[in-house]
């Protein structure tokens, strides 16, 4: 005899059903998925998984459990919304690197005028590797700079004049002993005085170069902004309200049929249907 406990216990599991729950039920659900194609029939183009979008609507099925032709075709549109929601992150993607790949005259004039360059149209495009650390170069410019305005070529041993620091850098330079030094400077330079002044316009030569690479780099990454943002921002607008109606309609649906099976479990009143 059902009883009144018996009852509500109908009604909380007519609650909790949102789908089939077997597995074979699932493996329906999932053909489902795959079958339906109402609304994605055209939704793969060239370059794109017909195999990634079939797997994403049996995902969403797996998901929301759905039954029968309406809740199906909700979660197709579902899909669909997060498929091209995906195919915008890829168009924004390669319209970012076709923009940072151009280094033109443009952005030549841009790092140019932050540098206050006239000769900016001999300046190229930023390689990668290779970059040097500017406040390294500025102290090795400033000690070439210090022993030219000391006149330190005017000694009689220049070597014995210079800092620890500055004789181990000459000797790396020429591969030398103290000893021969003297000697190697005088054949490559032909003085101590022109070697320092060399070291000083080259320093200022790559901090210049150094200064152009990082300025260049930052007017690359401002072109990380796509030049068709506020198109892709209204198109990302209209994809996100696809996905919130679609989610919509399919929670409200599958609500309504939960509410249906409720009402189909009929109370049995107390006393009745005998002993």
């Amino acid at each position: 005899m059902s009883t009144d406990k018996k009852t509500e216990s109908n009604r909380k599991n007519a609650l909790k059903s949102t789908g089939p729950k077997t597995a074979a039920g699932k493996a329906v659900v999932s053909r489902n998925a795959r079958t339906h194609g109402f609304l994605s029939r055209c939704i793969i183009i060239k370059g794109e998984s017909q195999e990634e979008f079939t797997e994403l609507l049996r995902l969403l099925a797996d998901e929301f459990q759905p039954v029968g032709l309406v809740e199906h075709t909700l979660v197709e549109r579902v899909g669909i919304a997060i498929w091209r929601q995906r195919r915008l992150v890829q168009a924004e993607s390669a319209e970012i690197s076709l923009n940072q790949q151009s280094f033109g005259q443009q952005q030549q004039e841009a790092v140019g005028k932050a540098l206050n360059l006239a000769d900016y149209e001999s300046i190229e495009a930023p390689k990668d590797g290779g970059e040097k650390n500017i406040a390294h170069l500025l102290l090795q410019k400033k000690m070439w700079q210090l022993l030219k305005d000391q006149k330190i070529a005017d000694t009689d041993d220049p070597f014995s004049h210079l800092s620890e620091t500055a004789q181990k850098i000459v000797l790396d330079m020429f591969k030398a002993q103290p000893a021969r030094i003297d000697s190697d400077v005088k054949e490559r330079f032909g003085s101590w005085a022109k070697m320092f002044e060399v070291q000083v316009l080259f320093l200022e030569d790559l901090i210049k170069q150094q200064r152009i690479c990082e300025v260049s780099k930052l007017v690359m990454q401002r072109q990380a902004l796509p030049s068709k943002t506020d198109l892709l921002s209204r198109y990302q607008t209209a994809l996100d309200n696809d996905f919130y109606k679609a989610l919509k309609a399919l929670r409200e649906s599958q609500t309504w049929r939960q509410s249906q099976a409720l009402i189909s479990v009929k109370p049995v009143c107390p006393g009745g249907g005998g002993e």
